[in-house]
Order: structure tokens, then C-alpha cells, then sequence
């Protein structure tokens, strides 16, 4: 099944950059996001090809219709599809900008790939097997998670900047530590930090499961894990909405940045 996974992300990279590498046009949907023949087309790809590997899988995909909760509460496993993570970032013609599929099973995302376009490279995370690894065109290595020294490297998104991160980053320096932050586009910050680049990532404001449940994965397999403020791990499809709480993701020692989250006295949600 990775293997076809592979396959599927790379067709669907493929159709994205000649997107990319052309004039195309930007729309509006509903929700007031960007949608381009990018996500589309990439959508149509991904959609076609797993349905050949297994049709009974559901797939619950940004770009289709969103199936009702009575509906996806049901699924005891599914396939859960950003085609184009990043939109933002493609139209401005910055190279930060991802494919996403995961397989979801008992609201846990157990197998993940994220496919960056621009530059070949595939992330894989086979959960079950605590495999990572990071697929290049030359060549494929295992990637683990770097446990945190005294350095912190704090992932942050380059267009969901927030008082509460500067605030946090503020904290973690009157206690002494020095804080590096590297901004990145989509879902390749969580992938910075499985492939040891990082620490934490702290996201407060909107976002959807569909957005990191890949990146997930391959955080998990590489040994870190995705959080809610509370410390509690992050579980999918379990509400009507498909919007995700306030989360962090990190390397290690989750129990110790929901209490330095808490600490630095950023506002806490129902999480």
C-alpha cells in the first residue's frame, strides 16, 4: 500500500506543478479560501487512486463534499485528503506547500505521506512500525525525532503568526532559554520536527484535521506526537466539525509544554 501511496502523491505533485508553472487563476469557495486548478486536479488524482487500492475505504478530502457526522462517526477507518495544503503559499509562489493523505483507524492517524512538489521530497510514517522516513529522488533515510537540548527551535507558520506564540517564545526567554524560530509554510513544519528540526509547534487559531492528520503520522512514527493544550493526545473525527482545536505538536515531553504553554499564560480553549 506505501508503495502505491508513493505513486499517488507523486502523480498528484506532478499536476500541481504544472499548475504552478503556468498563469492560472484563483478562486474563492465558500469558506472565503483561496482554490486553484491545483487543488483540483491534485483532489482528482488522489481520489481516483485510492479508491483502486481499497473502494470500501471512505475518503473524506478538503476538496469534496463533507460527509455528516451521524455519517463519518461510523468509520472505524478512512482516508483523510489535503490535496493542496499550503494554498496560500503556491499562489505567492512560495515553495512551501504540501500534498497530504492519511489513513485514519479508531480516530488515530496510523499511516501518513506528504508529498513537497518543488523539490521531490516524500515523507512517510508507518505508525504501527515506528518507521519515518524521508523519500528524495536520489534516495530514502529513516528520520527520527531529536530529543530538545537547550536550544528551543519553535516551527512557526508563516502566515498564523500569533500574539499567543510571541508570547510563549517571550516566556520560554525570561526562563533562561534561547529560542530559535524557523517559519515554514503547511505541513512541513511538523515534518521539520520529526525529521529532528525542530521541537514544538504551537498552532492557536483555525485549522482542519485534514491539515496536519499526515504530518501527524509521520511525527508519531518518528517518535513525537500531536497534542492538545491540555497534554492530551490529538484524536480524529470525533465532533461534528472538522475544525481542530488549539494543539501543539513536538518531539518529546509533551506533559512539560502543556505546562509551559500554560505557564506563559496564552488563553487555553475547551481543549
Amino acid at each position: 500500500m506505501l508503495d502505491d501511496l508513493i505513486t499517488i502523491t507523486r502523480q498528484a505533485n506532478q499536476e500541481i506543478l504544472e499548475v504552478y508553472n503556468s498563469i492560472f487563476t484563483v478562486d474563492t469557495k465558500l469558506d472565503n479560501t483561496p482554490i486553484t486548478d491545483a487543488d483540483r486536479r491534485a483532489n482528482e488524482v488522489i481520489i481516483e487512486g485510492l479508491s483502486r487500492i481499497d473502494s470500501s475505504i471512505p475518503i473524506l478530502s478538503e476538496e469534496e463534499k463533507i460527509p455528516t457526522f451521524d455519517v463519518r462517526e461510523q468509520w472505524d477507518k478512512y482516508w483523510i485528503v489535503d490535496p493542496l495544503d499550503g494554498t496560500r503559499e503556491f499562489i505567492e509562489k512560495v515553495d512551501e506547500f504540501t500534498v497530504n493523505i492519511a489513513l485514519i483507524e479508531h480516530g488515530v492517524p496510523n499511516l501518513g505521506i506528504v508529498g513537497i512538489p518543488t523539490n521531490g521530497v516524500i515523507y512517510t510514517g508507518e505508525v504501527d512500525c515506528a518507521r519515518a522516513r524521508k523519500h528524495t529522488p536520489d534516495s530514502i533515510t529513516p528520520i527520527s525525532i531529536v530529543p530538545t537540548g537547550d536550544k528551543v527551535r519553535m516551527a512557526m507558520s508563516r502566515h498564523y503568526k500569533t500574539a499567543q506564540n510571541l508570547q510563549i517564545i517571550d516566556y520560554l526567554t525570561s526562563c533562561g532559554a534561547e529560542v530559535e524560530v524557523k517559519v515554514v509554510g503547511s505541513s512541513i513544519k511538523m515534518c521539520y520536527i520529526a525529521e529532528g528540526h525542530a521541537d514544538i509547534y504551537v498552532r492557536f487559531g483555525a485549522s482542519n484535521e485534514w491539515d496536519i492528520a499526515a504530518a501527524h503520522a509521520v511525527l508519531s512514527a518518528a517518535g513525537g506526537g500531536v497534542y492538545l493544550l491540555n497534554g492530551k493526545p490529538k484524536i480524529y473525527n470525533q465532533v461534528e466539525t472538522t475544525l481542530n482545536p488549539n494543539f501543539f505538536a513536538c518531539s518529546s515531553c509533551p506533559e512539560k509544554w502543556s505546562k509551559v504553554i500554560a505557564s506563559s499564560g496564552v488563553c487555553q480553549d475547551e481543549s
